[in-house]
């Protein structure tokens, strides 16, 4: 009896014994797990602090911006590089930028792509564009982004979802010169078309806008349609052509994005026809309105503005502080007919000059003498 009692309380201090360290074992686990959560906790709360002090150091001036232009042989993007110039010159003084450059590689898009490049390596935050081609550019603009490069295009749009665009509503543009032009007609009769630069968003889309409503009009015939450049120049060579192969079919309209109102309106004086006799669309040149007030020419001009580059800046600096920003930021599109001329005609400024070249209220601070042609 005696040694069963012994085994017997052998095993007692045994079964206590197992307990004892069972509980320690768990007391060790839960300290463990405690550790491991306070760790993560903590892991989790340095990276939030990171993560703020990121945000709360994060520029807010003294940006490198540029601006790659495309085709510079028209009047309308001389003004938009001076106005890109003299509005970044603004904000150098007060220390929002601290440097720019604007620059014209032609209407090659791989030219164009190759400056952008050169752009990338010079470390700017912000490239503005006007695309020779929206599509052709896509995939250099897309690396910049990817690079943290902010990429704003205007007039010429890029296709992508990565990049920021600014611009009038295009296809608009084409309805609201078209349907005057087939109010001014009866929506009958023979018209020359002459878009702007063949591949370009802003062709595409006016001439889109100009199909839609000529196709609510099937008495109206396009004789020929032509590409001007937006250009006296190459307008000319254009509109000459027409006429000569056309004229004899009889011309009640011409539907024109503009740019080469003068050279539309020397053209049918030289082809014997009165142009006050012919209504033709046009953009807001001088020119175009001085033609409407002397020579009694039927017209409606719609406005691109050239601030679209001063406006692109804006979105650039937004996106660069960390605002919000839709990707497509639409300016308002100025319009105005020939019974309204004197709202817009410019004595005494150049007929190329673009008379919508600031907003109503001026909010970039533009002077006339800073964006005038050859100043």
């Amino acid at each position: 009896m005696r040694k069963s009692g012994v085994f017997k309380w052998l095993a007692i201090v045994i079964t206590i014994s197992l307990m004892v360290a069972a509980f320690a074992g768990c007391g060790s686990a839960s300290k463990s797990a405690d550790e491991s959560g306070q760790k993560a906790a903590t892991e989790n709360a340095d990276a939030k602090g990171e993560q703020k002090a990121a945000n709360d150091s994060k520029k807010t001036e003294g940006f490198k911006i540029a601006f790659s232009n495309s085709y510079v042989g028209n009047s309308w993007r001389s003004e938009s590089v001076k106005i890109f110039d003299s509005y970044a010159e603004q904000l150098k003084q007060a220390g929002e930028v601290s440097e720019y450059y604007s620059s014209s590689s032609g209407n090659d898009p791989q030219a164009q792509i190759n400056e952008i490049r050169n752009l990338m390596s010079k470390g700017y935050d912000a490239i503005l564009v006007n695309a020779a081609s929206p599509t052709a550019l896509a995939p250099v603009l897309e690396e910049a982004v990817d690079r943290g490069i902010v990429i704003v295009a205007f007039d010429n749009t890029v296709d992508s979802d990565k990049i920021y665009n600014v611009n009038t509503d295009q296809v608009e543009f084409g309805r609201i010169a078209a349907k005057w032009l087939m109010d001014q007609i009866g929506g009958e009769g023979n018209i020359l078309m002459i878009s702007g630069i063949e591949g370009t968003t802003v062709s595409r889309d006016r001439v889109q806008g100009y199909n839609e409503v000529l196709d609510e009009h099937p008495n109206v015939k396009v004789l020929q349609m032509g590409y001007g450049k937006w250009d006296d120049a190459a307008t000319s060579v254009v509109i000459n052509n027409m006429l000569a192969a056309h004229k004899s079919k009889g011309i009640v309209g011409i539907l024109t994005e503009g740019g080469g109102e003068n050279a539309i309106f020397e053209a049918l004086k030289q082809h014997n026809i009165d142009p006050s006799t012919v209504p033709m669309t046009g953009e807001m040149t001088n020119g175009f309105f001085r033609h409407m007030k002397e020579d009694g020419v039927k017209g409606i001009a719609v406005g691109q503005p050239p601030y679209l580059s001063a406006a692109s800046i804006d979105v650039a600096l937004k996106a660069l502080k960390g605002e919000q920003v839709d990707k497509l930021t639409l300016i308002p599109i100025p319009n105005a007919t020939y019974e309204e001329v004197e709202k817009y005609y410019a004595p005494g400024q150049p007929d190329n000059f673009f008379v919508d070249w600031t907003d109503k209220d001026n909010k970039y601070n533009l002077k006339l003498e800073q964006i005038l042609p050859n100043k």
